[in-house]
């Protein structure tokens, strides 16, 4: 988090221990010498070693910026001072095993931390009771302690760790575990020690570190560790970027979640006075309510009474927006007694049931003692569903129904019997009223509803200075200076983030059609007086498609009437005033559409529509993606889309930036520039964005990840195509980079006569252990596109960029627009920087990461800044700057869309209301063609136009 500093509490370097005077000035940063950028690089390039903050194969920070006007801001960075700075830390691998073997036993997932803290409480009886009073486990097969453990003759320690259950007195066999201790091994075969002092010579980017880069990233996954131990007792991880939740703060949101507030941490290198720091900051995640399924089902399907709001009209969702309505009664009671609350849901629908399917896939639930995963509801109801239970002393299989089992087993009446089962395990099942859901299932990002996600930004948004506060806050309860094991090892945390020294780059000049500039104003201006730069094709055959049944042929002409003459006022050219207005009239949205692209066609001069505006009633996500997938996927051709809410068209508020907004939008499907801001840029450069998204969490086979690019197809780099391919499901690197490349180098080539010889590649979606096989593989990708496009004489220079802003990353406060942080908080010698482009429209906003892994374009640290910094204002269907480089920020938008025409919510498998104890296979990937959309992209005059705005 990076916020205006307060100067009465500056603090730049952590004062000697002891001292309470005021710490020192830092001089400014000085330029890395010529020869020492040789040295780290001729040494980075035999490096081989796993990457996670290390980077040591980025490309050496080539200097400091120096534009702009100096700020000081604080960031959310607290130093950390080693106060026995030769400190050994002793790597150990762990393996534990059932004592007693039980053939397809699945062990819980928290094993490990389990068997690991009796064994620590077993270990305070031996005589090397310190090595396990000091360790940390990483909860898989990590161990680091700064005492040594005591070894058998055969080189490891074992023991037997019985694990007790909850709530007994004997420990069953079943709970038995053998733990083996042996040292960890380094690359050549010698146990591994590292020095805590590798990481300050890091830090303080010394060379001789550089020789062993292995060391310092094995001592701050250490530091790491020990971090997380003690919140690992007292608060939940989620995910795997140290996210951390409690039960004790959370905040009810619509559809049957809950806001969960908590904190994320890590110890990072810096290049500071050689200190590390830890970065803390808050954190927000949605999770499903606890308790029972029945009462979140409700609430999910908004049945319940007053449901969501913000849904008045839509039937079952409850009035107008305000309360949540009618929660149910609390947890409900134990499984025997159901639990139902006041929404009485008896009986849902198939496409209902598919929908929980789809939403709740892995989510966790209890059973008495036990807690069980989701695996799919149940397509029939409970009453319907009978099973061959084995016969038992002698007594013959019978068929048995749902119900009645469950009445002759533990004599449960099940009072809900129209409802379906939830099936988990190998098949087995379980009636819906019986099930009670666990904490902390998470919703998944892309099943947010626009109700939740609204409601997550309100619980979230926070002016800088609270959020200030709560870190502060969070940094009081974590207490690190008295955490027994942190106070062993001899880290000591400074109270105080850091104090930063930013600098605030200018904004470029914005300039729309006739040459005329407008200003810019905290990273934004208006289109008052303006027309478009430069006009895209001429719009002749298009239609408007109401879906409302409230929009009828005379609002509808009203609508036409105000949307041509706007878009008139701003240049768009346009030959057809009066396209032909559509009203939903078929059940099938394939057939409204096809009426409206035929009406279109008729209307325009028999030429295959270019657009179609599609009046939706409100804010619907589940429409919107099934407009988008038939649109590009159903019809005889690609046809762009423009959605529109009636509820927004009809409001008298606002009106000419609605559809001023629209205008912008339309111009950019039609392939033409709002506005131009000139970079400093050779014209045969090309600039690239691509990401990666991935397939939700599998039902069964594993579904393919999508990889989007978005390459400039123009010397000015203001009009774009687009390439996607569907690949092997959670692969992060783009295994058809080279295919895609060589379209756009292709198209870049038609417009411009010759290829680019620069190509600046950035990159979204890499998480940083992935950094260093992603960028040798795609920038090789990159260079293999361009010797098949122009022979082996052609080969273009690039740069390889990585770009994160990621909701758990350093947070800026309402800094202004271009602030840009290249020191103390940065690498220590990576070129990598935090530039915040934009003006937080709401709380605090966040700067993105900018890495450069390789550079054969020899960008200086202003140069880099200040072309990030201009491209963030070049946003097609914005007026202002936005937080990311476009090209990415258009990868991403694409990846979204594709995933509407890759991923059916519906394919749920479960057309049997019989079923078995036999197991279940691994899921395995499935079956796709990597131009899946690309065939029906490639082939139509869309890929040369910016469709996804």
């Amino acid at each position: 988090m990076l916020t205006p500093a307060d100067l009465s509490s500056s603090q730049n370097r952590m004062p000697p221990k002891g001292s309470k005077g005021s710490p020192a000035k830092q001089p400014p940063p000085a330029k890395v010498p010529a020869a020492d950028v040789g040295q780290l690089e001729s040494i980075m390039q035999n490096m081989s070693i796993r990457q996670d903050f290390v980077l040591a194969d980025a490309h050496p920070r080539p200097g400091y910026g120096t534009q702009g006007q100096p700020v000081k801001v604080t960031a959310n960075m607290f130093p950390v001072r080693f106060n026995k700075p030769n400190l050994s830390i002793y790597h150990y691998d762990v393996e534990i095993t059932p004592v007693v073997k039980v053939q397809n036993q699945k062990m819980p997932k928290n094993l490990a931390s389990m068997v690991w803290r009796q064994a620590c409480i077993d270990g305070m009886s031996r005589p090397d009771s310190v090595a396990f009073k000091n360790a940390v486990f990483d909860n898989q097969k990590n161990v680091y302690t700064i005492d040594k453990f005591e070894l058998g003759e055969n080189g490891k320690l074992q023991m037997v760790v019985a694990v007790p259950e909850p709530d007994k007195t004997e420990v069953d066999d079943r709970r038995r575990f053998k733990l083996s201790v042996q040292p960890a091994e380094d690359r050549v075969g010698n146990p591994k020690v590292v020095s805590i002092s590798d990481i300050t010579k890091f830090c303080l980017a010394k060379g001789e570190v550089l020789s062993n880069m292995e060391g310092v990233l094995t001592a701050m996954q250490a530091i790491n560790i020990l971090l997380r131990d003690d919140p690992m007792t007292k608060y939940t991880p989620i995910g795997a970027r140290g996210r951390f939740f409690g039960l004790q703060d959370q905040t009810p949101i619509s559809g049957g979640g809950v806001v969960g507030k908590g904190f994320t941490q890590s110890f990072r290198p810096t290049s500071k006075d050689g200190y590390g720091a830890i970065q803390l900051d808050t954190a927000f995640t949605a999770f499903y309510q606890s308790g029972s399924l029945v009462n979140l089902a409700t609430e999910i399907l908004g049945l319940g009474g007053g449901g969501g709001g913000g849904g008045g009209g839509r039937g079952g969702r409850g009035g107008p927006r305000g309360g949540r309505g009618g929660r149910g009664g609390g947890r409900g009671g134990p499984p025997q007694q159901g639990g139902g609350g006041p929404a009485s849901l008896q009986e849902i629908t198939a496409q209902q049931g598919r929908r929980l399917s789809k939403l709740l896939y892995g989510k966790k639930f209890t059973l008495p003692y036990r807690q069980f995963s989701i695996k799919r509801i149940s397509s029939a109801a409970a009453a319907d569903i009978k099973f061959l239970m084995n016969g038992r002393d002698g007594a013959p299989d019978r068929n048995i129904g749902v119900i009645q089992y469950f009445k002759e087993q533990y004599n449960i009446t099940i009072t809900k019997p129209r409802l379906p089962c939830v099936v988990y395990g190998k098949n087995f099942m379980v009636p819906m009223e019986l099930v009670h859901m666990s904490d902390f299932n998470t919703i998944n990002f892309s099943d947010l509803t626009s109700d939740q996600a609204a409601d997550m930004i309100r619980v979230a948004a926070q002016k800088p200075t609270a959020r200030l506060e709560a870190i502060k806050r969070w940094y009081s309860v974590l207490d690190y200076n008295n955490v027994p094991k942190i106070k062993a090892w001899g880290v000591e945390v400074n109270n105080l983030p850091m104090n930063v020294m930013s600098r605030v780059l200018p904004s470029p000049k914005v300039t729309y059609g006739q040459g005329k500039t407008v200003p810019t104003n905290f990273g934004a201006w208006n289109l008052k007086s303006v027309k478009f730069a430069e006009p895209g094709n001429t719009l002749k055959s298009w239609a408007i498609l109401s879906l409302d049944r409230y929009c009828g042929p005379p609002e509808m002409e009203n609508f036409r009437r105000q949307l041509v003459q706007t878009m008139k006022t701003y240049g768009i050219a346009l030959t057809n005033e009066n396209p032909p207005c559509v009203t939903a009239r078929h059940q099938s949205l394939k057939d409204n559409f096809s009426e409206a692209c035929k009406e279109a066609y008729m209307k325009g001069g028999k030429q295959d529509p270019q657009l179609i505006i599609v009046i939706m009633p409100r804010r619907d996500v589940e429409l919107y993606k099934n407009i988008k997938t038939v649109a590009s996927m159903s019809l005889k051709s690609w046809v762009p889309t423009q959605c529109l809410q009636w509820t927004k068209i009809r409001s008298p508020k606002g009106q000419d930036q609605y559809f001023g907004n629209v205008s912008l939008k339309i111009q950019s499907k039609l392939g033409g520039v709002t506005h131009d801001v000139k970079l400093a840029l050779e014209k045969d450069t090309m600039i690239v964005g691509a990401d990666v998204t991935h397939p939700p969490p599998t039902r069964g086979l594993i579904q393919p990840s999508i990889a989007a690019s978005v390459a400039g197809m123009n010397s000015n780099n203001n009009k774009f195509e687009s390439s996607i391919r569907l690949q092997e499901g959670r692969l992060e690197i783009i295994g058809r980079l080279q295919e895609m490349m060589e379209e756009h180098l292709r198209t870049f080539q038609k417009h411009n006569r010759d290829p680019p010889k620069r190509i600046i590649f950035f990159r979204d979606g890499v998480d940083e252990g992935q950094y260093k096989k992603v960028c040798e593989q795609e920038f090789a990708a990159v260079k293999a596109a361009a010797k098949a496009c122009g022979g082996p004489k052609y080969n273009p220079t690039v740069t390889f960029v990585v770009c994160a802003k990621r909701s758990d990353g350093d947070r800026s406060g309402n800094l202004k627009a271009g602030t840009v942080v290249d020191v103390d908080v940065t690498h220590p010698f990576a070129f990598d920087f935090y530039l915040q482009a934009h003006a937080g429209l709401q709380g605090t906003a966040r700067p993105t990461h900018y890495v450069v892994l390789r550079d054969e374009n020899n960008f200086n640290a202003d140069a880099m800044q200040r072309l990030c910094n201009d491209l963030s204002y070049t946003y097609l269907r914005a007026t202002r700057a936005v937080s990311i480089v476009p090209v990415v920020y258009y990868a991403n938008i694409v990846c979204a869309q594709s995933r509407n025409m890759t991923y059916n919510d519906d394919d749920v498998s479960d057309t049997t209301t019989s079923y078995s104890g036999s197991g279940v296979k691994q899921p395995k990937d499935a079956a796709f063609d990597p131009n899946l959309i690309a065939k029906r992209l490639n082939k139509s005059p869309v890929k040369e136009v910016a469709w996804f705005m």
